[in-house]
């Protein structure tokens, strides 16, 4: 009876996760990314997709960049696991997207967009992965054109719980994670470390050729998550957390068998919080620092060798209930964002309201902000959105936001292609969704004006005269098909093109995924997935006469379960079964069939 009881919420959860219109599984399930205030996912108007630990857990997920892909959004990576990545949520490119580990910003200032470093991101006491899609500048400020993605780690509940778990698979691949948490009166801690090393495959590889018939490209990783908090009384608490990542990373610079090239990043995220709350209002008191350090001790002459980034960012907010479900969020934020080689800097002061009501079955949210900036003009956005509950099992909702991507301290001030006039990209985005059960629909279009786009003829940065467009719709269905039989899919269909009427490059025309999940046999779960990628193209030397396909795929996964007892499970997990030959990025290799077996204890 334990054991059934134990998959039914298991199984419950992962429905919900899919799909948000079944409001008896995800009542309890709180988002805080899409308002920067705790809010029940039902309540929340913009299109957001929740991926659990427990889904991440049940499908031995290793990767930030794997869990973003099991839900359809478009990734790449040039070459195996911590080889540079690729994220284009809605459609946009890698800068486009806010990242965050518990609030705090991973976006590396030092990258060529300012983008996050993703393909460093390893699954370790991970509670939830928050997905806010569509223009959240009218909340968060820059850089959240595309939306936002929230990785929230593990806090520590009332008992004394550890957790660890070893796997082992191919290519010498080795991941160890250990964590252990407490609650006593008034102090609480959690503490979570996760080591990864593989000998990996050999980053550049030809099409259509066997990465192992040149040198392994290896990489470890190295992972520290800690959450302290102390309750004061029943109205203050303070809170400290920090992540720290240690990673080195083998790359081919110029040829398949180059082995001698690596490369260090070390990045690390700090953050210390105040929070004085009452049933009427709150008000909380952040400081975050993010630091980025990334060398390449092989580099040879000419090569810059070392990035050394850093955000410290100020907060200040207060969340006020008034009416019945209904609240105001204020507050002002300052962020620095520095390169410290070059000693560079941009900075910003932000003011943001966000107000929130429901009447009924109607739900509203309006949110804006001003970011006033040292280096180039100040920015206002907004958001506005509605969701409407025609019964419990039909709702639809719409959002309308504008947002900017700010130039790039690489976009800026590199030596080689810098351009210090560069304006920030600018903005317009709609979506409409309708939710029936466990099937949701969402239509989105972004219309982007002053693009930040890299020259290959000038070998500078500028801004895009003219209008891109990005549109497309996603379509989700997940539901228990059988007694113990779920069966979950997912569609994004993608409209992506530049002012020229041209495929945007990297973009899939669409992404198609499928996953089984079977219960029915006592301490035994039985999955698999499968994801075809559509047609998806790389332009050859900056020109639209040259390209090269690498979509037109089909990859497929399972995955088996076995509760040896109530606190010692063992796994096997199978990607890529058919051993499928593909790119993700045109002359870099990827994974054949990966074997990988596991052993976890709870208690």
């Amino acid at each position: 009876m334990t054991q059934k009881i134990s998959i039914s919420l298991v199984a419950s959860l992962i429905i919900a996760t899919y799909s948000q219109a079944n409001t008896q599984n995800i009542g309890t399930i709180e988002v805080v990314s899409a308002t920067k205030s705790n809010q029940s996912i039902k309540d929340v108007t913009s299109n957001v997709e929740i991926i659990t630990g427990e889904e991440l857990e049940e499908k031995h997920i290793k990767t930030v960049l794997d869990a973003l892909k099991s839900r359809g959004i478009s990734t790449t990576q040039s070459g195996g696991i911590g080889q540079q990545s690729s994220l284009f949520l809605r459609g946009f490119s890698s800068g486009n997207t806010l990242v965050l580990i518990d609030g705090i910003s991973y976006n590396d200032p030092t990258t060529t967009e300012g983008q996050a470093n993703l393909e460093h991101l390893m699954i370790s006491d991970i509670e939830r992965i928050e997905i806010i899609k569509g223009a959240q500048s009218g909340i968060w400020g820059a850089n959240a054109v595309a939306g936002v993605i929230n990785i929230i780690t593990k806090k520590a509940s009332q008992e004394l719980h550890t957790n660890a778990n070893i796997e082992f698979g191919s290519n010498n691949t080795k991941n160890y994670q250990f964590s252990i948490s407490q609650k006593v009166d008034k102090f609480s801690y959690y503490l979570g470390a996760n080591y990864t090393s593989t000998d990996g495959i050999s980053a550049r590889t030809p099409y259509n050729i066997n990465p192992k018939n040149y040198e392994d490209d290896g990489y470890k990783n190295k992972t520290i998550n800690a959450k302290i908090g102390y309750d004061i009384n029943d109205n203050n608490q303070i809170g400290f957390n920090i992540t720290d990542i240690d990673a080195k990373t083998e790359f081919d610079r110029n040829n398949p068998d180059d082995n001698q090239d690596e490369l260090t990043q070390k990045n690390r995220l700090y953050g210390i919080n105040y929070i004085f709350n009452t049933d009427k209002y709150d008000i909380t008191a952040k400081y975050e620092k993010t630091k980025f350090k990334k060398e390449d001790p092989t580099a040879p002459m000419f090569w810059t060798p070392e990035f050394e980034g850093t955000i410290d960012k100020y907060i200040l907010n207060s969340k006020i209930n008034y009416l019945q479900d209904s609240f105001v969020l204020i507050g002002a934020d300052k962020q620095i964002s520095k390169d410290k080689i070059n000693d560079n800097t941009i900075e910003n002061k932000g003011l943001f309201v966000t107000n929130s009501n429901q009447f009924g079955n109607l739900i509203l949210s309006e949110s804006l902000r001003n970011d006033r900036f040292d280096k180039f003009q100040n920015k206002t956005t907004g958001k506005i959105g509605a969701k409407y509950f025609i019964n419990d099992d039909v709702n639809l909702s719409a959002n309308y936001g504008t947002a900017y991507k700010a130039p790039a301290l690489y976009e800026l001030y590199d030596g080689f292609s810098g351009n210090i006039n560069l304006k920030p990209s600018e903005v317009k985005s709609k979506d409409i969704s309708m939710e029936y059960k466990n099937l949701k629909l969402t239509y989105f279009t972004n219309k982007i004006t002053n693009e930040i786009l890299y020259s290959s003829t000038l070998w500078s940065y500028y801004n895009e005269n003219g209008t891109s467009r990005i549109k497309g719709y996603e379509v989700s269905f997940n539901s228990e098909i059988y007694e113990n039989l779920l069966f979950g899919t997912n569609y994004i269909k993608y409209d992506a093109k530049d002012k020229d009427g041209y495929q945007l490059a990297k973009r899939p025309k669409y992404v198609l995924g499928a996953s089984l999940d079977y219960y029915g046999i006592s301490s035994l779960h039985l999955g698999i997935n499968a994801k075809h990628i559509g047609k998806r193209v790389e332009y050859t030397w900056g020109t639209h006469n040259i390209s090269e396909q690498t979509g037109k795929y089909t990859l497929i996964d399972t995955v088996v379960n076995y509760d040896i007892t109530k606190n010692l499970k063992t796994y096997l997990k199978i990607d890529n079964i058919t051993d499928r030959r593909y790119q993700e990025t045109a002359g870099y290799a990827t994974y054949g069939r990966v074997y990988k077996v596991g052993l976890n204890a709870k208690f």
